[in-house]
């Protein structure tokens, strides 16, 4: 699979399926399949590119049996950033359930395909809390990049919330299906 590096192509992906918090807005480029862009982001340089991923898969939970299939077509740190990235979405799901509830579709949970393998709590415990604590430990063992993986997991969570409220006062689909 050929991984897509230009940030203005990803960005215009990621507009095009109603995450449109990174600049710059007018950014755009040929389309890019679901699992070219999950792979591309997972592998970036970009930390917001890759945290991108999170609102993606928030956004689209339909896009959760991609990951599955391809992670291990990946290089290893960009398999992990997908598997870490998937289980933020995961978590922040079920934490956020009533709120997601508000602007998106009640489809199904995001299943929880690495808890286990992980060694992370369930989704289910706790609402999803006690899982996205342990997750940011876990990453931040298992990743080159020094952050503070918690925040940029519950920041990406309230600009997709900032961006879904936004939309619903100017009266536009979270997403265009």
């Amino acid at each position: 699979m050929e991984l897509v590096v230009e940030r203005d192509r990803l960005v215009a992906a990621l507009r095009e399926r109603g995450i449109d918090y990174l600049a710059p807005e007018d950014a755009g480029g040929e389309p890019v399949p679901d699992e070219v862009l999950i792979a591309s982001l997972a592998a970036n340089e970009d930390p917001r590119l890759r945290q991108a991923l999170i609102a993606l898969l928030l956004l689209h939970p339909q896009l959760a049996p991609a990951v599955q299939r391809f992670r291990l077509n990946l290089d290893s740190p960009a398999e992990t950033e997908l598997v870490v990235h998937y289980m933020a979405a995961v978590y922040l799901q079920r934490m956020w359930h009533v709120r997601l509830g508000h602007y998106l579709p009640r489809d199904s949970n995001l299943p929880d395909y690495f808890s286990q393998e992980l060694g992370l709590p369930s989704p289910e415990a706790g609402y999803g809390k006690p899982g996205l604590y342990a997750l940011a430990d876990w990453h931040a063992v298992h990743s080159p990049h020094r952050a503070d993986h918690l925040s940029e997991y519950l920041g990406v969570a309230e600009l997709l919330f900032e961006r879904l409220k936004l939309r619903v006062r100017r009266h536009v689909p979270a997403f265009a299906s």
